[in-house]
């Protein structure tokens, strides 16, 4: 009989909130969280917002003796600050930049300069060989109205479909990262119920309904609630929450669950424990790692196959080759499609505005222009501040013309061929085939989490 413990996969995921200048004692806390991680026992770690390339040097010089090998994505022009630190060589890489994220007037959020995207590298494990690890950091909400979900949506459409594709090859994925989305939201179930991926830290507690019990008999301490709910972000306890939180405020701000770490389950990848780390102060200082918490799964390695028959598996590669192949129902499609009619009317709204400030600007730039060759008095101060008015007026047009016409037409395009791409899989899916929603499904994964009635969506444990 085989004594031996069973081989085990530590994965790791956190924001290490490094913004250059923005971001408080980045240095500091980054060389503290390299420290923490090279003390660790990982066998694979996903970062987001590293974004300065020192930053990474130093992450990989003290991670290089437990986890020599690393992948830094390049992308857009600050960069993804997406790295994956690997115990085991890396065979490939690649960077999947989304269509949509953020937009060229919102400058100080940064979204549409730093290329989003999904960063993967397929490592070479000895026991159960290739596996594609997937980091990503998905558009942020910025307050209380979220104008970005459906942004969101199709970016979580593009990762279903490349987790899919790496499940269809017969690969194991690890999906990790900050996706900037509530367990109750579009994109969650995009990712379970089109992607074929288990949330690892709600498969290890499915007491989630007796902690929310305990918590509305307020028996749950702020801490607590870390472990029993998840939270990653905007916890009270964590010294760098904003004091707007990203998501409404209930009846305690005990933060959100925003970080996760998916996985495609099979019989030779199984998850045995999934917590919240990094949630202590840094050792002998008064301040966090960073804002948002981590997230540890520690997965069962098997290397024998078994045949036994078990619903909690995702789909086989064979039944995954069909793209028809996914748990969404036409009630989730056409909610998502209706998010997405709205930001497409917003978008023409967006383009036709920024073409009109276009031509308002154009014609006021001519009408000045003639008044100074008709007027025959010229004072120099009036001289100097038309010309002044002349030079911005024309980066105006420039400006307006670019984000109106060159950006609004090709977001206006994007969004209709997801809308189309979307359409597609509704046409395959008719009502008498759609599952009922179960009053007795988990519904509510968090205290801060809620959703509308009309949004249907039932949370599977998988």
């Amino acid at each position: 009989m085989n004594l031996d413990p069973p081989k085990q996969l530590t994965v790791l995921s956190l924001n290490c909130w490094g913004l250059y200048v923005v971001s408080k004692k980045r240095k500091f806390r980054l060389e503290a969280i390299a420290d923490k991680i090279s003390q660790e026992d990982y066998d694979l770690v996903a970062l987001q917002e590293v974004w300065m390339p020192s930053d990474v040097e130093l992450i990989q010089q003290k991670t290089q003796s437990t986890l020599p090998f690393a992948k830094h994505f390049y992308s857009g022009a600050l960069g993804s600050g997406l790295v994956i630190l690997s115990r085991f060589p890396i065979l490939s890489s690649s960077y999947l930049q989304f269509s949509l994220a953020g937009r060229p007037f919102k400058i100080f959020q940064g979204d549409f300069y730093v290329g989003k995207g999904l960063g993967s590298v397929c490592i070479d494990h000895p026991d159960i060989g290739l596996v594609d690890v997937y980091t990503t950091h998905l558009q942020a909400s910025y307050g209380q109205k979220d104008d970005y979900e459906a942004q969101r949506i199709t970016e979580c459409w593009q990762i279903a479909q490349a987790v899919r594709n790496s499940a269809a090859q017969g690969r194991h994925v690890i999906l990790a990262g900050d996706f900037n989305s509530i367990p109750t939201s579009h994109c969650y179930c995009l990712l379970k119920e089109h992607g074929f991926m288990t949330d690892s830290w709600l498969e290890m507690h499915q007491d989630i309904e007796d902690s929310q019990a305990r918590f509305e008999q307020d028996q749950l301490s702020i801490s607590e609630c870390i472990q029993h709910f998840g939270i990653t972000c905007d916890s009270p306890v964590n010294t760098w929450t904003k004091h707007l939180l990203k998501q409404e405020p209930r009846a305690k701000d005990i933060g959100d669950r925003l970080d996760y770490i998916f996985y495609r389950r099979s019989p030779q990848l199984v998850c045995l424990q999934s917590s919240v780390v990094l949630h202590e102060y840094i050792p002998n200082t008064d301040i966090s790692f960073s804002d948002h918490f981590g997230v540890r799964s520690v997965f069962k390695i098997s290397t024998e196959a078994t045949s036994a028959l078990n619903s909690h598996y995702a789909p086989t590669a064979t039944q995954l080759a069909r793209p028809t192949n996914t748990e969404l129902t036409s009630q989730h499609l056409r909610s998502m499609l209706m998010l997405i009619q709205a930001e497409l009317s917003k978008a023409v709204s967006t383009r036709y505005a920024c073409l009109f400030g276009s031509s308002v600007l154009l014609l006021m730039t001519f009408l000045c222009w003639t008044g100074q060759i008709v007027l025959t008095f010229q004072h120099p101060v009036y001289h100097a501040l038309l010309g002044l008015y002349m030079i911005f007026s024309a980066a105006g047009i420039v400006v307006f013309f670019i984000v109106g016409f060159v950006f609004g037409k090709t977001e206006e395009r994007l969004l209709l061929e997801y809308k189309e791409d979307m359409t597609i899989y509704l046409n395959q899916l008719t009502p008498h085939l759609d599952p009922q929603p179960s009053s007795s499904s988990v519904s509510l994964l968090s205290p801060t989490s809620s959703i509308s009635s009309s949004d249907g969506l039932v949370i599977k444990p998988y």
